[in-house]
């Protein structure tokens, strides 16, 4: 019988990757990327000699991804070492993938002992987790799995429940919950445990983030500093832009009727990563209510409140994704109060104010970004 250390493993935020500045491309006129939330605008002059910008897009994740860099010349190398990548991760962290590390966890009956060979990928996706628990006070909380399955936004099918049934929705809430989730320090290796073959784990909410975060890494060990990558709508930047002024983005419209394409607030950034939360373009319809992705741990049920939409910035991508969701949950003002508690975050908010009107405010550290 392997020795099992008695204390849980206190997690630690993961090294983070420094962002610097990013360099806006220039190859592709008038171009708009629509990031789920966030629009990214290219625009170039005419008749300038400028640096060779290159363009890679790729579908990963259940989105698609892409990223648009600075080179010397386009090497087929990169594109190959960037699907791989992605590949791995999502042989971590995919709940669509049966045989992934998170799959595996979720059908065990007590835990798994991590593979010392796979990349730290899944261990880090909990430390990020746990991070954001508990800034967000537990609104953030990846074991809401099965609640996901059982509203139709899960890996088990797209259908919503025909009817509401709160009894089912309590007995789920048995497995919910981040303190059913332990790590023992083991002879062989780390094992990530859970109280009861129920509990199950979700990073949609961390994953995109985090593999932008991977590439982000990869193409700084290339020697590539100006890039921007962007996976489903989370995204990071480094380099200044051509003309030393940042990447122009944009928030999408949170009116449900509006096109894709429309925004409401522009933004430039020369730094950092950017995740944008909203329920107004992922929903179900059950019994004739309209019920948004956005969960409450607490209640097992979707979570209404007057937050629309919530932009968050951050020094990495994987924590900006989870604490977008997080603020989503616990609505306004409570989300600014945690955005202001957390060294280094920043945040815009759409919510619906007391009169009944759509209200705009940010945080005074994202006040230098906006246009």
């Amino acid at each position: 019988m392997p020795e099992i250390k008695k204390e849980r493993i206190s997690l630690k935020s993961p090294k983070m990757i420094n962002r610097i500045s990013f360099k806006s491309p220039g190859l592709f006129l008038g171009l708009i990327f629509i990031l789920s939330g966030i629009i990214f605008f290219q625009a170039c002059s005419e008749g300038a000699e400028e640096p060779a910008f290159f363009q890679l897009t790729g579908p990963t994740m259940g989105t698609s991804y892409s990223i648009v860099f600075e080179g010397m010349e386009e090497k087929p190398e990169i594109h190959t070492s960037v699907d791989s990548l992605l590949e791995v991760v999502n042989q971590e962290l995919s709940t669509w993938i049966p045989e992934s590390t998170i799959s595996r966890f979720n059908q065990s009956e007590t835990g798994i002992l991590l593979d010392a060979d796979l990349p730290p990928y899944f261990l880090d996706n909990i430390q990020i987790s746990d991070n954001c628990v508990q800034w967000t006070d537990g609104w953030f909380d990846p074991t809401v799995m099965p609640l996901v399955n059982y509203w139709g936004f899960g890996f088990a099918g797209r259908e919503a429940p025909e009817q509401l049934d709160s009894n089912k929705v309590d007995s789920l809430l048995n497995y919910v919950g981040w303190k059913k989730i332990f790590i023992e320090e083991r002879d062989e290796g780390v094992f990530v445990g859970k109280e009861n073959s129920g509990v199950q784990l979700d990073f949609s909410a961390v994953a995109k983030g985090y593999g932008v975060d991977v590439l982000a890494d990869f193409f700084e060990k290339k020697g590539i500093s100006n890039y921007l990558i962007d996976i489903g709508g989370e995204v990071c930047v480094n380099g200044k832009g051509r003309h030393g002024n940042g990447w122009v983005l944009g928030v999408n419209s949170p009116d449900p009727t509006a096109p894709a394409s429309e925004i409401t607030m522009r933004f430039t950034l020369q730094s950092g990563c950017v995740a944008t939360s909203g329920n107004y373009r992922n929903f179900r319809e059950v019994e004739g209510q309209i019920i948004g992705h956005t969960l409450n741990p607490r209640t097992g049920f979707p979570e209404i409140n007057r937050l629309l939409s919530v932009t968050i910035w951050y020094e990495d991508s994987a924590h900006a994704d989870a604490l977008a969701t997080g603020a989503l949950g616990m609505g306004f003002p409570a989300a600014m109060n945690m955005v202001e508690n957390i060294d280094g975050a920043e945040a815009f908010f759409i919510f619906i104010n007391e009169e009944g009107e759509t209200e705009k405010t940010w945080t005074a550290g994202f006040e230098p970004f906006l246009n």
